[in-house]
């Protein structure tokens, strides 16, 4: 069966791509409102400054998560030799916010961070470069999406939950960069995977994730599993033979990518000196899990899971055998082992952690599920139009 579309003119087609970047553009500015607004965002300035001088407030992992940083401080340089010196800004405002009723704790905070020499150019480019990682999700996340899905409304209505998610998943966080720099780095090696793009790309992104975040040490695996054929493999009649693995170049692809990832990840170590990981509320393992499952602060959990991603989770458990072997199989081999080891090692009710199950394989299983009952419905005569892809 063919989906009837109708194609668009090239004027209405520059129209649609300058109101989606439009939209892409609107929706990347709430979840960095809510940040500020409803979270930690103004403690992003003192954090950053920690890290870049080396004594961090939570020592491990933060300190030894440096890719942002320094990106970050790259920026400021190019900003203080260019755009400062023909206007600047620190000079020309002044931040001072008046009431006849009294200012609150969070207003004070924000006049006396402006005040602070330096921390509004800051500001301004650490707004910049979360603005700037969410446009590079939204557009990642629809290249990927429209590999699975030939509608482009529904992946723009997709897009438009993304931005929500985003904007709830904010709780008792700073802007958090690095957690969206893996996004990021998921995102282009799924990106990698279903286009079928060099394998070499894969050095690069393991680098960066090395630097950025401890979490992008599945990006190997997750191309490994994609490359091995379980079209065979029986749980009942188990049998590694029936497991169809890559070749060897493969094998050895993913050996030096870990090679790579390992040789940064000890070598941050042991650059700035290790130290075992800070507690937040109680240690990682058994008694963070129990908080996490059984507690108050599990219940806030469970209520910011549910803000963040609604009731997907269970639907796509609910429909699991109808979706495409390739999300299936990402979803078996990244889900549980994601949300376990975030379980146990710290508080969950932090839903942004959550992300990137959510972005590159939960909400291409959804949107595919409502597009292919679409299309069954038509194809039994019980709806009169086809969806349209446009």
């Amino acid at each position: 069966m063919s989906i009837h579309t109708i194609p668009l003119s090239p004027k209405n087609n520059r129209l649609a791509k300058w109101l989606l970047a439009i939209c892409f553009t609107l929706l990347s500015v709430v979840p960095i409102y809510r940040n500020f607004y409803y979270s930690n965002g103004l403690l992003t300035y003192e954090r950053h400054r920690a890290v870049i001088e080396g004594h961090s407030e939570f020592y491990n992992p933060w300190q030894y998560r440096v890719l942002c940083p320094y990106a970050i401080e790259g920026l400021l340089w190019i900003y203080n030799g260019t755009v400062d010196k023909i206007f600047p800004i620190e000079e020309k405002f002044q931040v001072k916010i008046e009431s006849n009723t009294g200012t609150t704790e969070g207003t004070n905070q924000f006049v006396q961070l402006m005040q602070t020499p330096g921390a509004m150019k800051y500001m301004l480019i650490f707004i910049l470069f979360r603005f700037v990682e969410h446009m590079l999700i939204f557009f990642l996340a629809w290249k990927l999406w429209s590999y699975f899905i030939k509608s482009k409304w529904l992946i723009f209505f997709a897009i438009n939950f993304l931005a929500l998610s985003l904007g709830n998943a904010v709780t008792v966080a700073d802007l958090s960069f690095n957690t969206y720099m893996d996004i990021i780095l998921y995102l282009l090696t799924a990106n990698i995977i279903m286009y079928k793009k060099n394998p070499l790309w894969l050095i690069p992104i393991t680098l960066l994730g090395a630097f950025n975040r401890e979490t992008s040490i599945m990006i190997p695996a997750l191309y490994f599993i994609s490359q091995t054929d379980f079209t065979k493999f029986s749980v009942k009649q188990f049998s590694l033979k029936s497991i169809g693995f890559p070749p060897a170049k493969t094998w050895l692809l993913v050996t030096g990518l870990y090679i790579l990832f390992f040789s940064i990840f000890i070598w941050l170590r042991m650059h700035y000196g290790y130290r075992p990981q800070q507690v937040w509320k109680v240690p990682a393992g058994l008694q963070m899990l129990k908080l996490n499952l059984a507690s108050a602060i599990g219940f806030k959990a469970y209520m910011e899971l549910l803000a963040t991603y609604a009731v997907l989770p269970l639907m796509i458990l609910y429909k699991f055998k109808v979706f495409p072997p390739l999300l299936k199989k990402w979803f078996i081999f990244m889900v549980p082992a994601w949300f376990a080891i975030h379980f146990i090692s710290v508080v969950a009710y932090q839903t942004r952690l959550f992300m990137v199950p959510f972005v590159i394989i939960m909400i291409p299983m959804i949107i595919w599920l409502i597009e292919n009952e679409i299309v069954a419905l038509y194809k039994n005569n019980k709806i009169s139009e086809p969806p349209s892809s446009h």
